[in-house]
């Protein structure tokens, strides 16, 4: 006699959205909750539901058991109804699902998000208007990429980034330029909003149910391209990278649109500052030694809304190593002269400065203790772009490269610029810049 196994008729598992509004009420809403037999929600939207006698399951962090429970009760063929707030499509569960179940296995119903009702409270359209999750989330170089680039940012927070915590950091990053709205309860009857400076936020408690509109009310003093002329930056005379080799070494870093790129030797932060433009979800590290030009760094960043840069005063090595590790690194003051000095200064131009002069080295030397620190801190698959004047610099990195690193390519990058003489023009030429530039094996 051969036993037959019946397979289970499997329902497709209902991931709702409650948007914003009552949780009761919906005719659907209550069908499907008292056919079900699990309801996943969280514990907050759990209380609203105390008469369900179903299997319970509280969908929090880390979501790997309660994943697993609803795995299974769909395999066994039991109804399940995930509730959340929002829309379910929104930074929410729904995708998760269909990506584990399959989409015709799971039925997602939209909601309202929070971002759409704080637009209908202020009446403006929200379709321009990009949306940035720190809830659960440590990396908020998100945020300041999209700061830099938006007249409005919408957040979603937690308890470690309230808006009191994120008005903090927008002050830290000279982003004054920017109001908090703040948004309690949505939907509830607690339900409150206003508007706030930094400052004022700074000082005030919200409710931990909150969702915070950055907006911009004052335009940058400078618009941030690629290529920004010498003028347009705060610097020390004749240290700064001129246009053409900022083209070339933002080239030759290959930078990808989630990267974070550590500026070594920053100076007065144009490579870190243009290079941000490339990474809509990433960052800037630069690293500076020297507090005037650590002054000066936050006043290019203040001036173009460059808030995607982290500006670091600290003395290299030992000041990388609580830093995330890097995609990508320039090293431009570190190598070419001493930290902070354009790799296309010399000696003549900037006494006691001159090319090599690194952490109190004579002419020409190199800081290894500065490179290995960095090729250590950098990504497996990262890429490592060292700037020099000196042939004996690009020697000594050469050599540190070519035994670490893959596929190294050295570029000697020299431009010349008309300049007037009498009635007519010259070439005026600058130094010649070496860019070495290597990959960090996989393993």
């Amino acid at each position: 006699m051969s036993i037959h196994h019946v397979q289970p008729i499997r329902h497709p598992i209902d991931v709702v959205g409650l948007g914003q509004g009552p949780r009761h009420g919906h005719a659907e809403l209550e069908r499907l909750i008292q056919e079900a037999d699990m309801l996943a929600a969280g514990e907050r939207i759990q209380a609203d539901f105390p008469n369900f006698r179903g299997e319970r399951v509280v969908l929090k962090a880390p979501l790997a058991s309660p994943l697993e429970r609803l795995d299974q009760a769909w395999e066994a063929g039991r109804r399940v109804v995930v509730l959340v707030g929002g829309d379910p499509c929104f930074y929410g569960i729904g995708p998760l699902l269909v990506r584990r179940l399959g989409r015709e296995n799971v039925r997602l119903h939209p909601g309202t998000t929070t971002l759409q009702a704080a637009a209908a409270l202020l009446g403006i359209a929200w379709q321009n208007v990009p949306a940035v999750s720190l809830h659960g989330r440590d990396r908020t170089a998100s945020l300041f990429a999209a700061l830099g680039r938006n007249h409005r940012v919408a957040v979603y927070t937690d308890g470690r980034h309230a808006p009191a915590a994120l008005a903090r950091m927008l002050l830290e990053r000279g982003a004054e330029i920017f109001q908090m709205w703040v948004f309690e309860d949505l939907g509830l009857p607690s339900q409150n909003w206003g508007a706030y400076s930094l400052e004022q936020a700074v000082e005030q408690a919200f409710s931990p149910l909150n969702l915070v509109l950055l907006e911009r009310v004052r335009e940058p003093e400078i618009t941030l391209t690629l290529g920004m002329a010498v003028e347009d930056y705060v610097h020390e005379r004749g240290l700064i990278t001129k246009p053409t080799i900022r083209a070339a070494a933002l080239a030759a870093l290959a930078l990808e649109p989630d990267h974070l790129l550590w500026d070594l030797g920053a100076g007065c932060g144009s490579v870190g500052i243009e290079a941000g433009l490339l990474l809509p979800r990433g960052g800037v590290v630069a690293v500076e030694r020297e507090e005037r030009r650590v002054a000066m760094i936050r006043e290019n960043v203040r001036r173009t809304n460059a808030f995607w840069v982290q500006v670091v005063h600290g003395q290299m090595p030992d000041c990388l190593e609580t830093l995330p590790h890097p995609d990508r690194i320039f090293l431009g003051g570190g190598l070419g002269s001493s930290l902070g000095c354009s790799p296309e200064s010399s000696p003549k131009n900037s006494p006691g400065n001159s090319p090599g002069n690194i952490q109190g080295h004579g002419p020409g030397d190199i800081s290894k203790d500065i490179l290995e620190s960095a090729w250590d801190r950098l990504k497996p698959g990262g890429k490592l772009v060292a700037a020099t004047v000196l042939l004996g610099s690009m020697h000594r990195a050469k050599t540190f490269l070519e035994h670490r690193g893959l596929g190294l390519e050295i570029v000697q990058v020299q431009a010349g610029h008309g300049a007037p003489l009498a009635d007519d023009l010259r070439i005026s030429a600058q130094n010649p810049v070496f860019l070495l530039s290597s990959r960090k094996p996989m393993s």
